[in-house]
């Protein structure tokens, strides 16, 4: 039974070509050297690529951090079996009707004497919660300090997001709270993220890095399954190790 994928990338053969020059593209940046989309996974969490690859795509030229070209675990949905799970069911409400006529039993008492407690009445409790917060700022350069249109700024964990003007500026849509993470993507720019504190400056002020730093190529993945052992087999391999 195939429990976990384990997912080797790596790029045999950099391309040599610059990121800058590429046309902007769906998920990425169209190279006219090879007449290819070249998938940007640079702003993309470890889910993201594993479900990238995980459907096997024909083509997988793309572009990454050097730190992306590892390998990934994945760990597959828990299959259930139904017909254990019944069974399980069944024995656990048959035990807890035995354990109930057994407390029903000792039980019997001759007479109950009853008690009236008054209760006072419910104070109002007064929940304090920290206030939300709508992020407003401007997105920069760093080569020339200029401001940045067209960055994508999501909330990450959810669908929130928006991007910034010709100006650079940006005015987030939701509300958010202390501890929430903006996450700055752009092409040709690393990835930027801005930790939302207790009280927010009235414009905050986020720079992105322009990063050639950058690994793009024809991707090599070798996906490699590992089967779970029983709840036997490892006992007994413990049980090997100590001799």
């Amino acid at each position: 039974m195939k429990n976990n994928l384990n997912l080797n990338l790596s790029v045999p053969k950099p391309c040599s070509e610059k990121w800058a020059n590429f046309t902007p593209a769906k998920d990425g940046g169209f190279c006219s050297s090879c007449s290819k989309i070249v998938v940007d996974f640079t702003g993309m969490s470890d889910d993201e690529i594993v479900k990238f690859f995980t459907h096997k795509p024909e083509h997988a030229c793309g572009r990454f951090r050097p730190d992306q070209l590892k390998e990934y675990s994945h760990r597959a949905p828990l299959k259930i079996n139904p017909g254990l799970t019944l069974l399980k069911g069944g024995l656990l409400s048959l035990l807890v009707l035995l354990v109930s006529k057994q407390a029903s039993a000792q039980n019997i008492v001759g007479k109950t004497k009853t008690e009236t407690v008054r209760h006072p009445m419910h104070a109002t409790v007064e929940k304090t919660n920290e206030p939300d917060q709508i992020i407003k700022g401007i997105v920069k350069s760093n080569e020339d300090n200029s401001p940045l249109p067209g960055v994508n700024i999501t909330l990450n964990g959810s669908v929130d997001g928006t991007t910034s003007g010709a100006d650079g500026r940006f005015e987030f849509p939701v509300k958010l709270r202390e501890g929430d993470v903006l996450v700055f993507s752009f092409i040709g720019f690393g990835r930027q993220e801005y930790v939302v504190p207790k009280e927010a400056k009235a414009t905050i002020e986020i720079t992105m890095l322009y990063d050639d730093v950058m690994i793009m190529g024809a991707v090599a993945h070798n996906e490699v399954y590992t089967t779970k052992q029983s709840g036997f087999r490892r006992l007994w391999s413990k049980v090997k190790g100590l001799f």
